[in-house]
């Protein structure tokens, strides 16, 4: 499948990376804090042969330019719409894990449905007081070391971080320093402002008013279940999917079956198009 990719500049001069692949209804999927689209190599390939599939790296991530400032789920959002408008993509699925979820809340009080047509939110809270337990570190989010290259210490450090966001994969460790490598040039102080913005949110008087189908996907064994068991019963007319054998990164344990829920919702979004 062809993919396309290029550099969107954000109306603060920051250049940001997306990838896109496919085509039909556009499929917009937004990583976690801290690392990059890359977390999507299981959903990438299967979900182009249906859909037109857009990644991007968020700013100070990946391949976006390295900005100490913006990092805040705000911008994120602000990021995310100006890559939609510059590619006049309208019905657009947003996906969001993790922070990726927090930026498509964001995007919705910010910009209501604008141009998009619903979302699926993946493993997050609405707020840090319905997260189980409830201060839980934020592996997704702690940036990398400052500078030089990383000894083996901090390579086997970050690997322990990335493999505490999975239950029944095993991930090797060759799979794990390629995702680590990813993220290696990612701007540091990242977290100096993400981590007040995450710990000082609160989306849930704002969710009765989503008036968007939301698809809710979750891990059973995450910490932030109770908090998707919130916003699935405080969204109207949200569905829930609750993969029983994985953690925070359900999507990359259980990709299969993932794939076919994400394609089974927006196909429901589009009944009747054809591509």
């Amino acid at each position: 499948m062809e993919k396309r990719t290029g550099f969107v500049e954000a109306n603060d001069g920051v250049r940001l990376y997306f990838e896109d692949t496919g085509f039909g209804k556009p499929v917009f999927l937004i990583h976690g804090g801290g690392l990059s689209l890359g977390w999507w190599r299981w959903q990438v390939p299967v979900l182009s042969q249906r859909f037109r599939v857009i990644g991007a790296d968020t700013r100070g991530n990946g391949r976006s330019d390295k900005t100490p400032w913006g990092h805040r789920t705000a911008r994120y959002a602000m990021d995310v719409r100006q890559i939609i408008e510059t590619l006049d993509l309208d019905e657009v699925t947003l996906v969001g894990w993790s922070i990726g979820a927090r930026t498509v809340l964001s995007y919705i009080e910010l910009f209501r449905g604008c141009r998009l047509k619903g979302v699926v939110l993946v493993d997050e809270v609405p707020s840090i007081e319905v997260h189980d337990p409830p201060n839980p570190p934020e592996p997704d989010a702690e940036p990398p070391p400052k500078d030089g290259p990383p000894t083996e210490d901090d390579t086997e450090h970050r690997r322990r971080q990335l493999r505490s966001m999975f239950v029944s994969l095993d991930v090797t460790d060759a799979e794990l320093d390629v995702l680590v490598e990813e993220s290696r040039e990612n701007t540091p102080v990242q977290g100096v402002t993400l981590g007040p913005d995450y710990q000082a949110q609160d989306w849930r008087p704002m969710l009765p008013s989503i008036d968007l189908p939301v698809l809710i996907a979750t891990g059973g064994k995450s910490g932030a279940y109770p908090g998707c068991q919130y916003m699935y019963e405080h969204i109207p007319g949200a569905r829930m999917e609750v993969f029983e054998e994985s953690g925070h990164a359900l999507f990359y344990e259980e990709p299969d079956r993932f794939n076919a829920v994400v394609t089974e919702f927006v196909d429901g979004l589009h009944a009747g198009f054809r591509g």
